[in-house]
């Protein structure tokens, strides 16, 4: 997207907020409300069932207001009608909030320009275990996975960007906490979703539904509340990618190429049960017991088919060049044509299971003043492959004769999310145009507890403190296991005696759409791979029957176990808190001081080359625990000035951590998938043939200390009377202790079939504290009921972040994965009479990735090797017709303009990659009583 786009619709959405604040300002109703009682908690408040977008934002709005610190929120209007199709697809309108997609669903959740791992996210106030991702080599470690949770069972969500010393910690950006319903604050109800998914790309509409009810006494002592959600997607998204570039001498003239030239047809279906309840007892009017639980099965299969072109990774690049046919700009190759060369037919399936489940038990006790609110909670989060990663591969001979395939950017390919020409004279429609060469697997498992037990105890009471009054002393603790197992095994498995792979295994024709909106001039459809064909004709022999067992049914070698490991992660904290008030200065706030210790370990296992009794080469396993241990006081200061009747002033200073990633915390080395293989297969064979460039891969550091930060945050608030609101932020965090990755050379020790050891120099990427960072910022956020029925809700953030890292070259200037320097959302809305519509436009500049497009919390110190997401933005609506009081029909959209994402690498003239996955509808009808 160019300069000039994003600066005309920045204006237009602030022209837009001018406008509508204006006028809300000169029309605001004379009549006054009572200010927000500062002692009111939203939990007190009783949920009654509206179903208004205006009045889910109104609130939002007394959450906020209400806030002892600073913080924004999202709001059902009810039970089971979130305002989105998404859990973080309704947070990216909140100031300060941005989101990364997958496949045009909302997954990770970035808050003040951070990546997800400084979101630190809770449920109901208590910690969450983590999916992992387990489909490729990258892993998310603390990064929440929104995606598992269903939007229809959640009441409202609430950000906290400046911290109290009673929440829990670990989020430099800010504390996202879930919200489930409270039986006993809401009336009774039921209320039913069934609607129809479509997509656009497969032209496919699948079954979705949800189902919640509430019941409560009348004198309100015990209620229940439940719900059940179903949701279905079948994708279809297509990627042109690059995977790094490469200098080669192009007639006298050094030009960066691009390594290969790789175009992918991504389909999935989705599939997500969930399952929410709770009950609430209230004994004695002191008394209040409570039990909820919370249960998710996020399935997904996932097929992969690729066709690939050897390009920039040739030795022999140049020579295969022909004449006259290179273009260069900027000094990429951005056209040329090769004869000879390879091209490769891949493909990749799985099937992925994502499961959650979070139990809590809570009590609140209120008695003279005094509260005591023990909680229990324990969350479980499991990820498997069902069917492990399987990986299927075809290659046409090394320079085959009469070989011809061509490749042209075009003009602008990152802004305008196109690619000119990928041709080729192989006719891929043909089953022998790339033969069979290999089928591998990899099974993967990951699964995360945390078990948490919470205390808080207060006391109320008034204490004239020389013209403050302390009004309130809170003390409290938290104790926290959490653990995490992750295991991998690679296999390459072998034909059953007497089966060979012929044409009848390649007959899968892909859709006729592909790539008809990102690349111009295409070759077109090519066949793929008949997965159950290949799975029954193939074994492990002497492991498995058969292609698909979990890691488990492995027994683990050297390679396999250098790969895992084990976390054992155990936190306690407590914290002591004084509320207060001034007023004469129309002041509350609180102060207080939270310390909290986390010890570590940290099991894996380390390789080692040694000599076996008779002389001949060995690989020594050895079992390996690292334990850490650090402890951190942070102490926190919010005031919150009532500067009018309308207009609140908040100021906050405090100190936060976030801890390493898991993933970043293993003792785990990782080379390159492919070599692993290779090397398993074919021993020494499969390093001697392959550049050094190609002996890589990443690694952890169990020795990591966590991210400390030092918050400076200021909030100016003005509440119109009736509804609406305006809002201005700013905040600075100087960071200490972050982490980069640092490549360096290390010998790693790789198994053979055979029991031979095989050892290579592997260019190893590992975490390191390697240097501080700041982040600055500004906020904007507005609600403002314009006239007749129409409204306006928006957001902004603008980011300014810059780190100092220590690399062996000395201390250079770098970049923060994850940051965008600007973001905005603007929601119209519209309600008249039954008739309700809104759109939400949200836009993120570009921000750094890592290689498979998903947010990191790193820092890049080169920023030619940088993978950038490039600015881009998505209009999502919704409308709906109330046909009776409890009976309406409603239509949902994501992506409506169909727009496509863009990806380079260093600077916008080496494009990375270019994704385009489509429009998707809802369409149904709803009913609440």
């Amino acid at each position: 997207m160019t300069r000039s786009t994003l600066t005309t619709r920045l204006l237009a959405g602030c022209a837009m907020f001018g406008f509508a604040a204006g006028a809300a300002a000169q029309t605001a109703d004379a009549a006054a409300v009572p200010p927000a009682d500062p002692a009111a908690s939203s939990e007190e408040a009783e949920i009654v069932i509206t179903g208004s977008f205006a009045e889910s934002l109104n609130d939002a709005l007394r959450i906020k207001r209400r806030a002892d610190s600073i913080a924004d929120a999202v709001s059902a209007a009810d039970i089971g009608d979130f305002p989105s199709v998404n859990v973080a697809e309704a947070l990216q309108r909140l100031p300060g909030v941005s989101i990364s997609r997958e496949a045009g669903e909302g997954q990770f959740v970035s808050v003040r320009g951070l990546g997800p791992n400084f979101a630190n996210v809770t449920l109901n106030g208590a910690p969450i275990a983590y999916n992992e991702n387990i489909r490729n080599s990258d892993q998310s470690g603390r990064q929440f996975q929104f995606r598992v949770i269903p939007a229809d069972l959640i009441s409202g969500i609430v950000v906290t960007k400046a911290p109290t010393a009673d929440i829990i910690d670990g989020g430099i950006g800010g504390n996202v906490d879930i919200r489930i319903a409270s039986p006993l604050d809401t009336k009774s109800f039921v209320s039913a979703r069934a609607f129809g998914h479509y997509e656009q790309r497969t032209e496919e509409l699948t079954p979705n539904g949800s189902l919640s009810g509430g019941w409560r006494n009348d004198a309100r002592t015990f209620g229940v509340l439940g719900g059940i959600s179903y949701q279905t997607r079948k994708v279809q998204f297509e990627r042109f990618q690059h995977f790094g570039y490469t200098d080669r001498v192009i007639a006298g003239q050094t030009v960066s190429v691009p390594n290969d030239i790789v175009t992918t047809l991504e389909r999935e279906d989705r599939r997500r049960l969930s399952a929410m309840g709770g009950v609430e007892w209230a004994p004695i009017p002191a008394l209040r017991l409570k039990a909820e639980a919370l249960y998710s099965n996020f399935n997904n299969e996932i097929m992969e088919d690729r066709v690939s072109f050897e390009w920039g990774t040739r030795a022999d690049f140049a020579s295969r060049l022909v004449p006259g046919s290179a273009v260069v700009k900027d000094g990429v190759l951005y056209g040329g044509e090769i004869r000879g060369g390879r091209v490769n037919r891949n493909a990749e399936f799985s099937e992925q299971t994502h499961e959650n489940l979070f139990l809590q038990a809570s009590a609140t006790y209120d008695a003279d003043g005094w509260r005591i609110a023990p909680s229990f909670s324990y969350s479980r989060a499991e990820s498997g492959l069902d069917l492990p990663l399987q990986r299927i591969d075809g290659r046409t001979a090394d320079n085959q004769p009469g070989l011809v395939y061509s490749l042209v950017y075009g003009d602008d390919p990152v802004g305008k999310r196109r690619i000119g020409r990928v041709q080729t004279n192989l006719d891929l429609t043909q089953a022998g145009a790339a033969p069979f060469y290999r089928y591998r697997i990899r099974p993967t498992n990951s699964l995360d507890d945390d078990k948490t037990a919470l205390l808080d105890i207060s006391r109320e009471f008034e204490a004239d403190l020389g013209g403050f009054t302390l009004s309130k002393i809170s003390i409290g603790g938290q104790y926290t296991d959490r653990s995490r197992d992750y295991q991998r095994r690679d296999r390459t498995v072998s034909l059953r005696p007497g089966v060979s792979v012929d044409g009848s295994f390649v007959d899968q024709l892909v859709p006729s759409n592909v790539f008809n909106q990102t690349i111009d001039d295409f070759y077109g459809r090519w066949v793929s791979y008949d997965r159950d064909a290949f799975k029954e004709a193939f074994i492990l022999p002497g492991e498995y029957d058969g292609t698909d067992p979990q890691s488990d049914d492995l027994v683990a070698n050297g390679q396999d176990l250098q790969q895992s490991y084990g976390i054992g992660e155990k936190i306690k904290a407590g914290y002591v808190r004084a509320d207060f008030a001034a007023d004469g200065l129309g002041l509350r706030g609180n102060a207080g001081l939270r310390y909290v210790t986390t010890r570590t370990e940290v099991d894996g296992t380390i390789l080692r080359a040694g000599t076996a009794p008779n002389g001949t080469a060995t690989t020594i396993i050895e079992p390996a625990r690292f334990e850490g241990k650090y402890d951190e006081w942070l102490p926190s200061l919010n005031l919150n000035f009532d500067l009018t009747r309308n207009l609140v002033l908040r100021l906050a200073a405090s100190r936060s951590l976030t801890r390493p990633s898991l993933a970043d915390l293993r003792t785990a080395t990782v080379p390159n998938s492919s070599v692993i293989s290779d090397v398993y297969d074919r021993g020494q064979a499969a390093i001697d043939e392959r550049p050094a460039s190609a002996l890589n891969g990443v690694g952890g550091n169990p020795d990591l200390k966590p991210y400390t930060a030092l918050n400076f945050d200021a909030s100016l608030e003005y509440y119109f009377e009736g509804f609406g609101g305006v809002s201005v932020a700013v905040f600075h965090k100087d960071i200490e202790n972050f982490i980069g990755s640092i490549g360096r050379t290390e010998q790693v020790v790789l198994n053979t079939r055979t029991g031979q050891t095989v050892t290579a120099d592997f260019l190893i990427t590992r975490p390191q504290n390697i240097g501080d960072a700041k982040v600055s910022g500004i906020e904007v956020g507005a609600a403002i009921d314009i006239a007749y029925g129409f409204g306006i809700a928006g957001s902004a953030t603008f980011t300014d972040s810059e780190a100092k890292i220590e690399t062996p070259a000395g201390v250079v200037k770098a970049q923060l994965q994850g940051v965008s320097d600007t973001s905005f959302s603007i929601s119209p809305f519209f309600k008249f009479g039954p008739v309700e519509a809104n759109f939400s436009y949200t836009w993120r500049s570009d921000f750094s990735t890592n290689g498979n497009i998903s947010p990191g919390s790193n820092a890049v110190t080169n920023p030619l090797d940088a993978i950038v997401q490039d600015g881009s933005g998505t209009l999502d609506m919704s409308a709906k017709v109330k046909l009776t009081p409890a009976f309406e029909i409603f239509v949902e959209g994501t992506n409506v303009l169909d727009e496509r994402q863009a990806a380079y690498q260093g600077t916008e003239a080496r494009p990375y990659q270019i994704h385009e996955y489509g429009r998707s509808f809802n369409f149904g009808v709803r009913a609440a009583f």
